[in-house]
C-alpha cells in the first residue's frame, strides 16, 4: 500500500507539472492567435476586392488578351502543389487535415503528376514519406510572417508556370473561419479563370497604355496577393487550433489530478483505517 501511495504521488507530480506547460503553451498561444487573427482579418478583405477587380477586368478585357498566366500550359503533365502548413506540432487535427487534402489531390492527379512545395514543414514532410516530390521548401513562414519572406516561393511557382513546366499552380492552406473552427482548403492559384456559366456584360472600359501591359503588372501582384492571404490564413488558423489544443490537454490534466488525489486519499485513508485495526487488534490480543 505504501508503495502504491508512493507511485500515485509521483505520477500526480508528473501530471502537475504537464499541466503548467500544456498551460504555458496555451497563453502564449492565445497571444499570437490574436496578433495573428488580426492581420488576416484585416488583409482579407483587400484580398477579395483585388481578386473580384481584376476578375471583373478580365470579363471586359478583348477576347484577343493573352497573358502566361491565364491559360494552361498543354504541353504539360505535371501540377505544382504549394502547402502551408506549420514547422511545430501540438496543434490538433490542424496538419492532419490538410495532409489528408493533399493525399486526396495527389492520388487524384497522380504521384509523379504532383510536385510540391512547402511553406512549413509538417504536410510537406509528410507527403514526402508518401513518395511525392518535394522541390523546395520555405520552413519558419507561420510563425512571424513577413511578405518578403514569401517572395522567392512566389517567384518560383510563376515563373515555372510561365516557362511551361507546369500545367496548374494549386495552393493548399487552412481557411481560418473562427477560433474553433478552421478548415483546409485546396484552390486553383494558376491559371487564372474567369468565373464559369455566367453570361458577361461587356461594358466601355478603357486599359492603359494596352490590356496587355495591365496584366503584366496585375497578374503577379495578385498572384503574390493570394499567397500572402493564404500565409496569414495558415498562421492565425495554427495558433487557434494549437490554443485549444493546448486547453484540452490541460483541461485533461485537471481531470486526471482530481481522479489520482481522490484515489490517493482513499489508499492513505485505508492504510490509516489498516493501522488503527492492526493496533486494536494487539491491544485486544495483549488483554
Amino acid at each position: 500500500m505504501a508503495q502504491s501511495r508512493k507511485a500515485i504521488k509521483l505520477r500526480i507530480k508528473s501530471i502537475r507539472n504537464t499541466r503548467k506547460i500544456t498551460k504555458a503553451m496555451e497563453l502564449v498561444a492565445a497571444s499570437k492567435m490574436r496578433r495573428a487573427v488580426a492581420s488576416a482579418l484585416k488583409a482579407r478583405p483587400y484580398a477579395e476586392i483585388a481578386f473580384a477587380s481584376i476578375r471583373e477586368a478580365l470579363k471586359q478585357a478583348p477576347e484577343s488578351t493573352t497573358h502566361t498566366l491565364l491559360s494552361a500550359n498543354p504541353g504539360a503533365k505535371k501540377t505544382l502543389l504549394i502547402l502551408m502548413s506549420s514547422d511545430r506540432g501540438l496543434a490538433g487535427g490542424l496538419n492532419v487535415n490538410l495532409i489528408r487534402a493533399a493525399n486526396i489531390f495527389v492520388k487524384e492527379r497522380g504521384k509523379e503528376n504532383v510536385e510540391i512545395v512547402g511553406v512549413g514543414k509538417r504536410a510537406a514532410d509528410a507527403l514526402e514519406r508518401g513518395g511525392t516530390k518535394v522541390i523546395a521548401r520555405f520552413p519558419s513562414l507561420t510563425n512571424n510572417p513577413a511578405f518578403t519572406d514569401l517572395l522567392p516561393a512566389a517567384r518560383l511557382a510563376l515563373e515555372a508556370f510561365a516557362r511551361g513546366e507546369y500545367k496548374s499552380v494549386v495552393l493548399g492552406y487552412t481557411h481560418f473561419v473562427s477560433g474553433i473552427s478552421q478548415k483546409a482548403t485546396l484552390t486553383e492559384l494558376l491559371p487564372f479563370k474567369m468565373e464559369e456559366g455566367k453570361e458577361v456584360k461587356r461594358q466601355e472600359i478603357t486599359f492603359e497604355p494596352t490590356p496587355a501591359t495591365v496584366f503584366e503588372r496585375i497578374l503577379p501582384a495578385l498572384a503574390r496577393t493570394m499567397l500572402w492571404q493564404s500565409l496569414l490564413e495558415s498562421g492565425a488558423s495554427e495558433h487557434a487550433a494549437r490554443m485549444i489544443a493546448m486547453k484540452n490537454a490541460s483541461d485533461a490534466a485537471k481531470d486526471m489530478l482530481e481522479g489520482l488525489t481522490f484515489t490517493y486519499n482513499q489508499a492513505r485513508q485505508a492504510s490509516i483505517t489498516q493501522e488503527i485495526a492492526e493496533i486494536s487488534s494487539g491491544k485486544a490480543a495483549l488483554e
